[in-house]
């Protein structure tokens, strides 16, 4: 969830949203509560992923890709920001249900039916725009269609300058807002001067970064999206967001077996999230960014992290599904169901959604529920065959069920995606993850059923 200085008066576009969806507030929590306590645990955790609420929440939406007017893919980056940041800015208010950017992007360079959208999301509005940029002049067109007549209820257009952003979201919030007849928020107005940027070139920078960071992740693309927010920071050393990036990118290279010093890179992207928090406190991604690298080794004190997350944006997809990951691994699986179908809720077509299917069917194996941890970990191999987790949790399923044939088929795939995979190895594994006697008791009997699978023990 990249930020930039455009987009972050986030409770004036909000309101102006919640004045024309007449926000229900706390909706989608209470469905969620009376969904837990009517259904059992096993049909609850079965079903739950891609149930919907009968009653589709008033102030339920999603920000589509903004256009870029340019006929240059060069600029979709700085369309593709503002899009990012104003999901980032509408989900941080209460009672709001917003689809995560993750989903909202797939929908980009294709047409749309509105109304089939709608269903599709079980959501009612979609706020719409395009970006166009000459030399230094900014012009945006935003619009927001109720999905259920597939019209848009309100439009507009802003010009700008590139040189001054946040001077151009203050129009942008000022028409809106008279548009609708909603009072600005003082104090968001204030703070968004605070937080802007002194140098524009260092935002681009940012921008350009954010957008690297956002595609398919792999090694080049990681260490791409570090540079463009490092000559953001060679610009303007306070760009929050470059610094924020750059933690991120950081805790990536560690996250996925790149770093080259995991001691020195998770002390280094510490202390550029709490940079970040020392200028920013109310920023979700820093939290979840800090609880992201907590996880392995301390997965009780990532809990803190996601919680503060949540409480800044309650519509964070990344935040709930991590959250969910961290209670498995200190030892609370039973409670890791509901932010992880939450966040599948949230963001339903995420690119990350593959992994998210797999915590599900991690969290199954660790309460011994096999047939819905078969389940989940095929949904996972299905969205991404190239993830060898799945693989794994799936192998010791079926070895602990005494499915050795299902258990045997899946080995030899697991074998060709990691040829050195062993029972040994992966419990070095598991082990440094978490020391809480809860979760090492859960995983020895994800290890047995591997050993039942016939998995070679070292």
């Amino acid at each position: 969830m990249g930020t930039l200085a455009i987009c972050r008066r986030r409770a004036r576009l909000v309101a102006a949203v919640g004045a024309v969806a007449g926000g229900l507030a706390g909706y989608w929590n209470v469905w969620n509560v009376v969904r837990s306590e009517v259904l059992p645990e096993g049909q609850r955790t079965q079903r739950e992923a891609t149930d919907r609420p009968a009653i589709i929440p008033r102030l339920s939406l999603v920000v589509l890709p903004f256009a870029n007017l340019n006929n240059d893919p060069e600029q979709d980056y700085f369309a593709d920001g503002i899009a990012t940041d104003l999901t980032t800015d509408i989900a941080q208010m209460p009672g709001a249900f917003v689809i995560g950017r993750g989903t909202a992007f797939t929908y980009k360079n294709k047409q749309v039916d509105l109304k089939t959208l709608g269903k599709d999301l079980g959501i009612r509005w979609a706020v719409q725009g395009a970006v166009q940029r000459a030399g230094d002049q900014v012009r945006m067109n935003v619009s927001l269609a109720d999905l259920s007549t597939g019209r848009d209820v309100w439009s507009d257009r802003f010009d700008g300058d590139r040189t001054n952003l946040a001077a151009l979201q203050e129009q942008v919030t000022a028409r809106l807002a008279r548009s609708l007849s909603v009072q600005l928020v003082e104090a968001e107005s204030q703070r968004s001067q605070l937080d802007k940027s002194a140098n524009p070139d260092a935002v681009d920078f940012s921008m350009r970064g954010w957008a690297k960071f956002y595609e398919p992740v792999t090694k080049s693309t990681n260490a791409q999206a570090k540079e463009l927010f490092d000559s953001a920071l060679r610009l303007d050393p306070d760009n929050v967001d470059a610094i924020l990036g750059k933690a991120w990118c950081i805790a990536r290279d560690v996250i996925n077996g790149w770093s080259t010093s995991v001691v020195e890179d998770k002390k280094a992207a510490t202390k550029l999230i709490d940079q970040v928090l020392a200028k920013r406190p109310a920023t979700a991604n820093a939290h979840i960014a800090k609880g992201t690298i907590l996880i392995s080794g301390n997965p009780a004190e990532a809990l803190p992290e996601f919680d503060a997350a949540l409480e800044i944006d309650p519509n964070s997809p990344v935040a709930y599904a991590s959250r969910g990951i961290a209670l498995v691994t200190a030892g609370r699986a039973r409670e890791a169901f509901s932010p992880i179908q939450i966040a599948l809720r949230l963001s339903p077509k995420d690119q990350a959604a593959g992994r998210w299917h797999f915590f599900l069917c991690h969290a199954h194996v660790h309460v011994h529920q096999y047939s819905e941890a078969v389940e989940e970990c095929r949904r996972s191999i299905n969205l991404n065959k190239l993830d060898w987790w799945p693989y794994a949790d799936l192998v010791s399923a079926y070895g602990a069920t005494g499915q050795l044939d299902m258990a045997q088929q899946m080995l030899a795939e697991l074998n060709a995606t990691r040829p050195d995979f062993t029972v040994q190895w992966l419990q070095q594994f598991g082990y440094a993850l978490s020391s809480n006697p809860q979760f090492r008791r859960e995983f020895d009997d994800l290890l047995e059923g591997l050993r039942k699978a016939g998995v070679r023990e070292q």
